[in-house]
C-alpha cells in the first residue's frame, strides 16, 4: 500500500467501509455529520460522521496535496481522483452552507465489466451490444451522451476495451477516470496552474498534443468546453473510431450541445459549416439514462444522418429502450428493441466480414427478400425494371435509397449487391465449417 493509500485510509476512515463496499456506487458528504450513500440507484442516509469540520477539510486538503491541486479560500473547489479510480469533487464553506460538501463516485472496474453483464442487467440488448461491437471494429466515431450519474463513463470504459489490440489509443481527461484495458493506451490528465498562474494544461492543449503523437484513436473522457471543436477536428482528420462523452438528454440534444461547446472556442467557422462538420464527424450517439427506479439503461443507439435543408440535425434510432410497464416493487419493465431502421453503412458490415443479419434491425421483410431472391437477370427494358424494395414502407424505402445513393448504385444494383454479399457470407461460413 502506497503513502497516498495509507493517507486516504486514515483521513477518510469514517466512510472507508462504504468506499470498500461494492454495492455502494456513490458517497455524498453534506458537512461533517450528514452522509448519504447510493445503492442500486437509490440514496440512503447512514450514521457515519466525521469528528468535525476541521477533520473533514483536512481529508479534502490531503487528497488535493497528493494530486498536486489546491483547495483553499481562493480555490474553493476540487476535482480529483482516489487511488482506486473513484472521482471526488469538493466545495468548501462558505459557498457550501452545511460545511464542506463532497461527492465520491465509484466506477465499475473495467476488467470486471462486459456486455454480458449489461445484458443480464437488462441495460442493453444482445443485438444492441453486438451492433456496437461491430461499430467499434469499423472505427465509427461514437459519442456517449447522458445525464449526471447515467453511466456514461462506465459505458465508455467498456467500448474502449473493444478496440483492436494493434492500435494506439490516446485518452485525454480532466481528472483521470477511465480504466480502459488495452495493450497500447496513453493517458493524459489536465494540470492546474501553479500559485503564479503558470503551467496550466487544458484538455484543448492535451488533445492537440495527442494528435501529434501518432494516435490511431483518441478518447476525450468528458467534453464540457471548447475542446468540443478539437474532438470534432480529430474525428474529421483520419482518427476514425474516436470517442467522447457529453451531457445531454437525447441524441439530437447531444449534437446541439457539442455545437454550443464548440462555439465557446475562438473559432470563426460559420454556424452552417460547423453543423455539417459535427454531423459528418459523428456516426453514432449512444444515449445513457438513469431511470426513476435507479436502474441505468442504454435508451438509444442512434445514427447521425446529417443536416437537413433547414440546418437541423437528422438522426435515426437503430435500437431504443421501450418501457412496457412497472412492476409491483416499482421496477421499470421494458426492453431494448430494434426500430426497423437500416444503418447507412450496412454494406460495410457485410464487406468487412461481420456476421449481423439484417433481420436484427427489425426488418424481416427486407431480410427475407435479400436471402431468398435469385440473382437478377438482365432486363430488356431497364427503365421498367421492377423495384425489388417495393414492399417497404416509406421510411424504410428512404433509408435504402440513401444507402444506394451513397454507394453510387441504382436500387436494382444495390439489391444485387446485397444478394451477392449474403451469398458470399454464407459460402464463407460453410467453408469455415468444413475446415473445422
Amino acid at each position: 500500500m502506497g503513502v497516498f493509500d495509507q493517507s486516504i485510509k486514515t483521513f477518510l476512515a469514517p466512510i472507508k467501509e462504504y468506499l470498500d463496499d461494492e454495492s455502494v456506487s456513490e458517497v455524498l458528504i453534506n458537512g461533517p455529520t450528514e452522509i448519504w450513500v447510493e445503492r442500486k440507484g437509490k440514496l440512503e442516509q447512514v450514521s457515519a460522521a466525521f469528528h468535525d469540520e476541521t477533520s473533514l477539510q483536512a481529508a479534502v486538503r490531503n487528497i488535493a496535496q497528493f494530486v498536486k491541486r489546491t483547495i483553499d479560500s481562493e480555490n474553493p473547489t476540487l476535482d480529483a481522483r482516489l487511488p482506486d479510480g473513484s472521482r471526488i469533487h469538493a466545495v468548501l464553506p462558505p459557498s457550501a452552507r452545511k460545511g464542506t460538501t463532497v461527492a465520491i463516485r465509484k466506477f465499475a472496474k473495467a476488467a470486471e465489466l462486459s456486455f454480458e453483464k449489461l445484458i443480464s442487467f437488462n441495460s442493453i440488448s444482445k443485438d444492441g451490444a453486438d451492433f456496437l461491437t461491430i461499430c467499434v471494429g469499423l472505427a465509427k466515431n461514437i459519442v456517449v451522451s447522458g445525464g449526471t450519474g447515467s453511466g456514461k463513463t462506465t459505458f465508455l470504459n467498456l467500448l474502449g476495451g473493444l478496440l483492436p489490440h494493434d492500435e494506439r489509443l490516446m485518452v485525454v481527461e480532466d481528472a483521470s477516470e477511465l480504466q480502459i484495458v488495452a495493450p497500447h493506451v496513453v493517458c493524459f490528465e489536465t494540470k492546474a496552474a501553479n500559485h503564479e498562474g503558470k503551467g496550466a494544461l487544458t484538455i484543448r492543449d492535451l488533445v492537440r498534443s495527442a494528435m501529434r503523437l501518432r494516435p490511431d484513436r483518441i478518447i476525450v473522457g468528458e467534453v464540457r468546453g471548447p475542446e468540443a471543436l478539437d474532438l470534432i477536428t480529430v474525428m474529421n482528420t483520419g482518427h476514425g473510431g474516436s470517442m467522447g462523452t457529453t451531457h445531454a438528454n437525447t441524441p439530437t440534444d447531444a449534437l446541439v450541445r457539442l455545437e454550443t461547446l464548440a462555439m465557446m472556442s475562438d473559432t470563426t467557422i460559420p454556424l452552417a459549416a460547423l453543423r455539417r462538420q459535427i454531423a459528418g464527424a459523428i456516426h453514432l450517439v449512444v444515449q445513457a439514462k438513469r431511470l426513476h427506479d435507479g436502474s441505468r439503461k442504454i435508451s438509444h443507439i442512434s445514427e447521425v444522418i446529417g443536416v437537413d435543408e433547414n440546418g437541423k440535425y437528422e438522426t435515426k434510432d437503430i435500437f431504443k429502450f421501450v418501457q412496457t410497464g412497472i412492476a409491483p416493487d416499482g421496477k421499470i419493465l421494458g426492453e431494448m428493441r430494434p426500430c426497423g431502421n437500416i444503418p447507412t453503412f450496412f454494406d460495410e458490415i457485410k464487406v468487412n466480414g461481420f456476421d449481423f443479419a439484417i433481420e436484427r434491425f427489425g426488418t424481416p421483410a427486407v431480410a427475407k427478400t435479400i436471402s431468398s431472391a435469385p440473382t437478377a437477370q438482365p432486363s430488356a427494358a431497364p427503365a421498367a425494371a421492377k423495384n425489388p424494395f417495393a414492399h417497404l414502407n416509406a421510411a424504410q424505402m428512404q433509408q435504402v435509397q440513401a444507402a444506394a445513393q451513397k454507394a453510387g448504385m441504382t436500387l436494382q444494383q444495390y439489391h444485387q449487391h446485397l444478394v451477392k454479399q449474403k451469398q458470399a457470407a454464407q459460402a464463407k461460413k460453410k467453408a469455415a465449417g468444413e475446415a473445422a
